[in-house]
């Protein structure tokens, strides 16, 4: 591969995960936190891209400097390295095509993932919840409350959750994927609904639903995915940030 043809793909690597990390896209990818890293590397990609390409035109203006591109033999020992140097244009077109964020595909293929218990004492003590007639809460909160908190403090409470719809067999679930590091690490965590017309949900459509607790219902047996009665629900745009943490 020629060397300005390294460089172009150099900078539009670098573009790629500037331009990723400028918009929130990245957000589909990695934590938060991260977008310091990929802006610092995509700056760097940029520059020496640019360094090598200066470096290259000021070459060409030395007619006495001559660079040999081959050997004693006339021919090039690059190819593998050739053919290998055009992998970068993956992540590029990864990039660019912007795929969507995991959905309900990577929930139903998942194997599911208990939620811990906070902390290593027998009597798990969870702060109380706000006055209100709804309260907002993310779903991984939710679900760990459910299934560790023995004081039953979601017991008759209506909690809004926002997460998309899922549907495996003959049941309804409203999910987030939560990540460690990035979306590699993605596992579910999910609340099953109960209530009429379930079906006509559409798949990954993001909503915020009003739901209430079915007190037990979060077990072993149920991998401590708890069932909640369905109040209310109302579609919403995905969120800028689709994950948790």
């Amino acid at each position: 591969m020629k060397r300005e043809t390294q460089n172009i793909l150099l900078v539009l690597l670098g573009g790629a995960l500037l331009k990723i990390a400028l918009n929130g896209t990245y957000l589909r990818y990695v934590k938060p936190g991260q977008q310091a890293w990929l802006i610092g590397a995509g700056a760097i990609m940029v520059v020496l891209a640019f360094v090598s390409i200066t470096r290259d035109i000021i070459a060409a203006r030395r007619p006495e400097q001559v660079v040999a591109e081959v050997d004693d033999h006339g021919h090039s020992h690059g190819g593998f390295q050739s053919h290998s140097t055009w992998l970068l244009i993956l992540p590029v077109l990864a990039v660019f095509l912007a795929p969507p964020a995991l959905g309900e595909d990577a929930v139903n293929r998942a194997a599911g993932r208990t939620p811990p218990p906070p902390s290593s004492s027998q009597d798990f003590s969870f702060p109380a919840l706000p006055a209100g007639d709804v309260i907002d809460q993310r779903v991984m909160d939710f679900v760990e409350r459910a299934a560790w908190d023995k004081s039953g403090s979601l017991n008759d409470r209506n909690v809004r959750l926002t997460g998309f719809i899922v549907h495996k067999d003959d049941s309804t679930y409203l999910a987030r994927l939560a990540i460690g590091c990035c979306a590699a690490d993605a596992y579910p965590v999910k609340v099953k609904l109960d209530g009429p017309g379930l079906g006509t949900l559409v798949s990954d459509t993001w909503v915020k639903a009003v739901v209430r607790y079915q007190p037990g219902s979060s077990t072993t047996e149920s991998r401590h995915v708890p069932t909640v009665t369905l109040a209310d629900i109302q579609s919403v745009p995905e969120p800028p940030d689709p994950y948790e943490y």
